[in-house]
């Protein structure tokens, strides 16, 4: 019976497997379902039959970015803000409670500063909170400014020893426009006079507008809106760069004309002059060159030309004609990365809407221009600079001089004079035909490429737009006057009216704003003072990455109440400059100036000598120094102004964080040094109760026997082996610090167990 029992028992059944998931069981799960968007949830119904499955897009959910990235971007955006905060060295003396009541101030005054990042308005307690701390305040802001200069000795001066090489690109380019426009120039000077820019008297001087000659529309000019930074914004891109046109070697258009000029620098100065005498004025200069003679604290170049100009009496007056900036030799980095940030500013920050404005062609203007084209290329094609011969549209314009085909020198006189006869007879595509085979000496001259125009439909065939105006520069003591035509270039715009766009590349962005030098500001109010409603927009871009930090927007009254009345010195300084200037001979001159020359300027005469003192060898391969690293010995000097991360951070602009986390740990004290044993040891082993050591091992512990006569025989070295242990017992591995104990310890324990030895 028993045996019948265990054989019907069933031994192959087995319990339902719950560890392991079958393949019937996935394919009805709910996740299942949901992937292959199958899933009904049965807690919704609905009545209607034409409402669709809810079909899940799931390509669309793991194309998003579900990670730190994409968390990151659902914050808010701080531009040029760095991972962590910079190790303060100290905690400052005004609580985190206090700043943030006196950020509330600031960020009144600065609303277009991270304005999504917001903050309640401030009361009249914060206020006279801010009155109450605005002395300690001031007092932390000078040892905050101490400390960032020692940080850019030790740190930061490194980030501007090396731009960019879209940076290095873009003022090598420029370079290498401004080198082709100065080859007309002569090439040697020697060293004529020292005239002072600024004179000792305190005669006020004034700048008055007296003519306007020729306007720019403001409202054909780019429009640009970049107040708000809602997303990264970087200067250095894939942006074009003028490259250098030999059929317009000076990118000028005349105030008498509506195109580029094709002549050289010499010959455009020339005409300057002339049209400043017509105008009753004995000066005409470019605003690049007003702003060079009111900066003392930067070297410059500027070219200087006195022409003698024949007025309707027929008497000569010499007309003076001041030029733009230029460089013979590499500028150092730092102006370097500020002149090219001014050019990658403009298509930077023009929108996508704008940019067909960039080419500055006015439509009013499209035909006078062509017209003008056209009648160079006749010009052009006398002197065997003719157009392109696949230019079919141009073959009925060629102006055809019968002694130019004697000039050349024709092969067949007979072919030519009986060419000459049928032309009578031919219709107007014969003529066109033979004029293109009696020309075949011009193809010579096109073929070479010399004078190929390579800015033709780019970006850069035109330059800004120029106004003309004659400004009276006069001593307002003496009465002593100049007629001064001042030429500016006029570029972007905005709602309210023209816009300077001004660069300042920072390096330091982690602790706040470096202050603008006191000669570029006096620079940025004479460029206000020559617009009418002009508006500054300073741009902090940071000088490693080209990251955009801040627009900083400002007009002319506002200017003035940060900055106070530059234009007084201004008019003074220009005065002085125009009264040295006035009884110079006619000629070609260089005026040089080096902050170590004060406030004064070094006058170069052209003259070929073997002995001159400047030459004018362009060479952008080599540097004006040749250690960069003089250049920035100087830190830039912090201001408190108002960044994206002292909002975030709510922390005052050159202050001291108030959180203890951002404080700089204090660096771990120095290993102790191996001490001398005591004196009372050191005279035990001197009566020679010890006797002699063995040699010392490898690291610098003595090695004892351990056999036990040994031990009591050295039983005074084993008290200093105990203090020796001791003073290296963190120096030591585990290992050796337990043989080390064991030693000691098998010593002491002999020695109680023997005191008759």
């Amino acid at each position: 019976m028993a045996m019948e029992h265990i054989r019907q028992f069933d031994w192959c059944s087995s319990e339902p497997d719950v560890d392991f998931v079958t393949e019937a069981d996935m394919d009805n799960s709910v996740i299942e379902r949901i992937l292959r968007n199958k899933f009904r949830n049965p807690a919704i119904s609905s009545d209607s039959e034409d409402d669709g499955p809810n079909v899940i897009n799931w390509d669309d959910i793991f194309s998003k970015r579900q990670n730190i990235q994409f968390q990151k971007s659902q914050h808010i955006y701080v531009p040029c803000l760095t991972q962590s905060a910079p190790p303060y060295p100290k905690r400052s003396a005004i609580n985190g409670k206090q700043q943030y009541q006196c950020l509330k101030l600031l960020c009144a005054d600065n609303p277009d500063i991270l304005p999504k990042e917001y903050l309640p308005p401030a009361t009249p307690r914060d206020r006279k909170l801010y009155e109450e701390v605005k002395e300690q305040y001031e007092i932390e802001q000078k040892e905050f400014i101490a400390w960032a200069k020692t940080m850019w000795t030790t740190s930061h001066c490194v980030r501007a020893l090396h731009p960019k090489p879209h940076v290095e690109a873009v003022y090598e380019a420029r370079f290498k426009m401004r080198a082709l426009e100065m080859s007309s120039y002569p090439k040697t000077y020697e060293m004529a006079a020292q005239i002072p820019l600024e004179k000792n008297n305190s005669n006020a001087c004034e700048m008055v507008l007296d003519k306007e000659i020729k306007k720019v529309n403001i409202k054909s000019l780019p429009k640009v809106d970049c107040m708000q930074i809602t997303k990264k914004c970087s200067i250095i891109g894939p942006h074009n760069v003028p490259e250098p046109c030999t059929k317009h070697p000076c990118k000028f258009i005349l105030p008498t004309e509506n195109s580029v000029s094709i002549l050289p620098l010499t010959e455009v100065q020339r005409e300057l002059a002339q049209f400043g005498l017509d105008n009753n004025a004995h000066y005409v200069v470019s605003e690049n060159a007003l702003k060079c003679l009111v900066e003392f604290d930067r070297p410059w170049d500027i070219t200087v030309a006195v022409t003698g100009v024949i007025g309707p009496d027929g008497e000569t007056t010499n007309v003076v004609v001041l030029g733009s900036e230029f460089a013979v030799r590499k500028e150092p980095v730092l102006t370097r990365t500020y002149q090219a940030f001014r050019h990658l500013l403009l298509p930077s920050l023009v929108p996508s809407s704008e940019k067909s404005k960039l080419n500055y062609k006015s439509p009013n203007n499209k035909k006078a221009i062509e017209e003008s084209d056209n009648e160079s290329n006749v010009s052009d094609g006398y002197w065997g600079i003719g157009p392109d011969e696949d230019d079919d549209e141009d073959d009925d314009k060629l102006c055809i001089d019968e002694a130019l085909r004697e000039w050349f020198g024709s092969d067949d006189d007979d072919e030519a004079q009986s060419k000459k006869k049928k032309q009578d007879k031919n219709n107007d595509d014969t003529i066109a035909k033979d004029n293109k085979s009696n020309n075949k000496p011009q193809k010579i001259e096109d073929d070479s490429g010399f004078y190929n125009c390579t800015c033709k439909d780019t970006i850069f065939e035109e330059p800004p737009p120029r106004s003309f105006n004659r400004w009276l520069v006069r001593d307002t003591t003496t009465g002593e006057n100049y007629n001064v035509i001042v030429h500016c270039a006029h570029k972007v715009r905005n709602d309210s009216g023209e816009v300077i766009l001004e660069p300042i590349p920072e390096y330091q962005l982690e602790l706040g704003g470096s202050a603008q030098a006191p000669g570029r500001i006096r620079s940025l109010g004479l460029s206000l003072h020559l617009r009418k409603n002009a508006s500054l927009i300073n741009v902090r871009v940071d000088g490693d990455s080209g990251e955009v930090a801040t627009f900083e927007g400002m007009d002319g009254e506002r200017f003035r109440r940060e900055h106070g009345d530059v234009m007084s010195g201004v008019a003074q300084t220009l005065h002085t400059t125009f009264s040295q200037l006035a009884g110079l001979r006619p000629g070609n001159y260089i005026l040089r100036h080096a902050p170590s020359h004060g406030s004064n300027a070094m006058l170069y005469v052209a003259k070929s000598s073997s002995t001159a003192s400047l030459t004018l060898d362009f060479d952008c391969s080599r540097l004006e120094e040749p250690d960069e690293s003089k250049s920035l010995k100087t830190a830039p000097t912090l201001v408190p102004v108002l960044l994206p991360f002292h909002k975030f951070r709510k922390i005052l602009p050159c202050a001291f964080t108030p959180h203890q986390k951002m404080v700089a740990r204090e660096p771990r004290p120095p290993p102790q040094r191996k001490k001398a044993p005591p004196p009372a040891l050191q005279l035990d082993a001197g009566n020679g109760t010890g006797g002699a050591r063995t040699k010392v091992g490898n690291r610098g512990i003595p090695r004892y026997s351990t056999s036990l006569q040994n031990k009591e025989k050295h039983f005074s070295d084993v008290k200093y082996l105990m203090y020796q242990a001791s003073s290296t017992l963190d120096r030591l591995p585990l290992t050796r610090v337990r043989t080390t104990a064991m030693r000691l310890i098998v010593c002491v324990d002999y020695r109680r167990s023997c005191p008759e030895r």
